[in-house]
């Protein structure tokens, strides 16, 4: 210590303990035995100190989020430095499903300024409960937390009922067990169903701190068929978003029982509460487009026969193939042929159409079956393309699943709506994770015959971990959406093909723009740029047909590239030799056209007119801006 008049300093940096080590905390701080002039001894004097002297701070303590699966969500949080000096800042501890939008994960903060940092959860963010703490870092290279708590959840089921259309009812007071477990979330879902209408719903409550599942079960009097008839349950556990169809209602004494409708009854107290245990089934739900969809089951039907396992289906116009072309369908009243399988975690294209009495599609569309052992459910790689599904009953990132794949420079994985491309360190694209019930496929370039992977387990309590890395958060960031273009709706075809394009202009890279595909005129795929890189998947079947490129600048839509052609599965450009287009070496934009080229005219919204608008406007003609002065005259 060092005194001064009335000041004693206490150096602890000196001692040395760091800002870092300190800041945030307590210190407790006793000075005994200090002389003065005159060799008087003092007595003990205690004081505490808050330190805190970090001059980089968060505005805010910790951020709350509650999202459902595959909405986006953004956040905005301020950043400030109360100091006299520049901070150079850094974030630290950020997961993979957290990016910075327009923003570096470091940067630079001029003295008594502020800065807003715009965040974005991945959409598809598995469902769960979330709790991690994010760390900026100044410096003096002291972390200051920002705790984030996120609550993710899933579909509800579309389970209801309306007691003023039954007569009786009966009562049922139990608890569930899941895994050893009590099932306690609030927002989980116990139904009951008599032939396979829901007669009960009921979530679990506390009583006493101890949670139970008060449920009421409605039936028609007895005049009707309800009296005696037996009572199925299913359980929705919102925590996972896992529903399982295959439900026991067991005593107390772990008897079955066997449930009836029985007017007025009453089965378990809260002393004795009967007790709901799953099944080995679970429900796994496609999404469906009616068009051409890819997907996997990852479970395992008892009946693999396609009315077992779609029987919601065989109303409709149904083609299902597989890589061989072996075709399962339906011609909207029955299964052809009759030796068709769906086989558990093989990848199919399924078309839908309407047959002539078919009904609403269900949305989503169940499968029932037990879970797949994915250690038992290896997945082949030949060299080149492979169709693959998505086993798992949860989503994960692309890294995450593919991690025991092995990659190798220059594999590509792809979806109807996305590619993602190997660079020998990580995955870079447009598609970021997989997800339950989809088919990809997968081009292995590794000179193995044949090699195999499983994918990784995640389990109820993996499903919460948050560690955070250190990754680039910005070039994980996704890009806009699209504004100018309107491509075909995902499925419309069934085949693809991608691309990887950089536009330049000069020596500058352009990474403001949208680029399309036209094929026949017809927007096949468009894109905006992800860490400058453009990654287009065009839509189609076939090959042969010519392929042009268009973007739209301040001059108006131009055509970047006319001389492709598509071809089903093929690949143009990588992230590490991307197909480049120099704007500089373009044509201008706007341009005659003469009187007798009549054909290929579109608004500038997109919409195809077939011949010469009459109009005065400007319209897009063979990918060019032009405009219409006056009615009958020639456009310039």
């Amino acid at each position: 210590p060092v005194a001064s008049e009335r000041k004693v300093v206490i150096n602890l940096t000196g001692a040395g303990v760091s800002a870092r080590d300190i800041e945030g905390t307590t210190l407790n701080i006793t000075v005994d035995k200090i002389f003065d002039m005159h060799g008087n001894e003092s007595q003990p004097i205690h004081w505490t100190a808050l330190v805190q002297k970090n001059p980089l701070k968060w505005t805010k303590d910790s951020v709350n989020i509650i999202k459902k699966y595959g909405d986006s969500y953004t956040f905005d949080v301020d950043i400030e430095n109360k100091g006299s000096f520049t901070e150079y800042y850094s974030l630290k501890n950020l997961p993979q499903w957290l990016s910075i939008v327009g923003s570096e994960t470091s940067g630079e903060l001029a003295p008594i300024s502020s800065k807003t940092l715009r965040f974005r959860v991945d959409p598809l963010v598995r469902v769960g409960n979330y709790d991690l703490t994010l760390r900026l870092q100044g410096n003096d290279e002291i972390l200051e937390p920002l705790r984030v708590v996120m609550k993710v959840s899933g579909e509800e089921p579309n389970w209801n009922v309306n007691p003023t259309l039954y007569e009786h009812q009966m009562t049922i007071i139990g608890q569930v067990q899941l895994g050893g477990f009590l099932l306690e979330s609030a927002d989980s879902r116990v139904a009951a169903f008599i032939n396979g209408e829901c007669r009960g719903v009921a979530s679990p409550e506390k009583v006493y701190d101890v949670p139970y599942v008060t449920m009421t079960i409605y039936g028609d009097s007895y005049d009707y068929a309800d009296k005696n008839k037996p009572i199925t349950f299913r359980i929705w556990d919102a925590s996972t978003d896992i529903t399982y169809p295959d439900v026991n209602l067991l005593s107390q004494e772990g008897k079955e029982l066997n449930v009836t409708f029985v007017p007025d009854t009453l089965i378990g107290d809260y002393q004795h509460p009967a007790i709901w245990i799953k099944g080995n089934k679970v429900e796994q739900n496609l999404k469906l487009n009616m068009k051409w969809n890819w997907i996997a089951l990852g479970v395992v039907p008892e009946d693999l026969r396609p009315i077992a396992v779609f029987p919601d289906l065989t109303l409709f116009k149904t083609y299902i193939k597989d890589k061989s072309n072996a075709m399962i369908y339906s011609n909207g009243s029955e299964w052809k042929p009759n030796s068709g399988r769906i086989e558990p975690g093989k990848m199919y294209k399924m078309m839908l159409s309407n047959a002539t009495n078919s009904p609403e599609l269900p949305d989503p569309l169940p499968v029932w079956g037990v879970p797949m052992e994915l250690s038992q459910w290896p997945v082949q790689l030949n060299r080149g393309w492979n169709w693959i599904g998505y086993t798992p009953l949860t989503t994960m990132n692309i890294d995450e699943a593919l991690a025991g794949a092995n990659p190798q420079q220059g594999d590509r994985v792809k979806s109807l709506t996305g590619i993602a491309i190997y660079d020998g360190e990580k995955w870079n694209g447009s598609l970021k994770s997989l997800e339950s019930g989809h088919g990809y496929m997968y081009f292995s370039t590794d000179t193995t015959k044949l090699k195999q992977f499983v994918y990784p387990t995640i389990s109820s309590n993996t499903h919460h971990e948050v560690k955070g890395r250190n990754h680039d958060a910005k070039a994980m960031a996704p890009p806009a959406p699209l504004s100018i273009f309107s491509p075909v709706e995902a499925g419309t075809y069934s085949d693809n093909m991608t691309m990887v394009i950089q536009l330049m202009d000069g020596e500058e890279v352009i990474d403001t723009c949208e680029v399309a595909a036209f094929v026949n005129g017809e927007c096949r795929g468009a894109a905006r740029a992800e860490d400058g890189l453009y990654y287009l998947i065009i839509a189609g079947e076939g090959s042969g047909q010519a392929v042009e490129i268009r973007t739209y600048t301040m001059d108006g839509f131009i055509t970047l590239d006319n001389r492709l052609t598509y071809a089903t599965d093929q690949n143009i450009g990588t992230p590490w030799e991307p197909y480049v287009i120099d704007l500089s070496n373009l044509p201008t934009s706007i341009h005659s056209v003469t009187a007798d080229d009549d054909t290929n005219w579109w608004t500038l919204q997109g919409y195809k007119i077939g011949k010469r608008p009459l109009q005065p406007g400007v319209y897009i003609h063979n990918g060019r801006k032009v405009v219409v002065k006056a009615p009958h005259a020639n456009p310039q």
